[in-house]
């Protein structure tokens, strides 16, 4: 299919099924700001997966099915976020009173840290992946990610105690599915860590 004919097959897709998932998406979300989010995510899942549109008269099908999934995954990303915020405050119980709005502390602290540290930090931490699943996402290898996620969770760390948000004991933000290790990764001995990077 040529690049004019797949804008073609879209545009009579988007025409036809825009007003049906808009309203699909708003019966269903929290806010109407979610809701667009979800219409977004499913047109452009949609022109991602053009190739595997079905015949005329199962797009609109195709389209609601395409939209329940990211729906689904929103919902479980935003489960994921609330989650992990509940666990720190629970994780957490000596803390300042800078630091008594718990998430807002933690969306402060990690809007600190530089972009590639905050993408980490939520792949492991709120999306739950792998450090294997975050280096195929990320195009690394396992060790640099597990390097990576050491690191970001220091800063992470140091921020929020910055911050007041200074829990007892362990300062790491880890997964919900448990902390993976340097030493955990190919059963290799981490290299040393530097405390400055430039």
């Amino acid at each position: 299919m040529t690049d004019e004919a797949r804008v073609a097959q879209f545009r009579l897709l988007y025409d036809a099924g825009y007003p049906r998932i808009v309203a699909y998406a708003l019966r269903r979300a929290r806010s109407q700001d979610e809701a667009y989010d979800i219409v977004g995510d499913t047109f452009m899942t949609a022109w991602r997966r053009l190739d595997d549109m079905p015949p005329e008269d199962a797009r609109i099908a195709w389209l609601y099915g395409i939209a329940r999934r990211v729906l689904s995954n929103h919902y479980r990303s935003t489960d994921r976020r609330r989650r992990l915020a509940e666990r720190l405050q629970t994780e957490a119980p000596a803390i300042s009173s800078a630091a008594d709005d718990g998430p807002e502390v933690v969306r402060v602290a990690l809007g600190r840290l530089r972009p590639d540290d905050r993408e980490i930090l939520t792949l492991a931490t709120w999306d739950d992946l792998t450090n294997d699943e975050i280096a195929g996402a990320l195009g690394l290898t396992t060790a640099t990610v597990a390097l990576r996620l050491h690191r970001a969770r220091g800063r992470l760390a140091r921020e929020l105690a910055r911050l007041g948000y200074a829990p007892e004991g362990k300062h790491d933000v880890q997964s919900v599915e448990g902390s993976r290790t340097l030493n955990e990764v190919n059963a290799t001995t981490a290299p040393p860590i530097e405390e400055a990077e430039t």
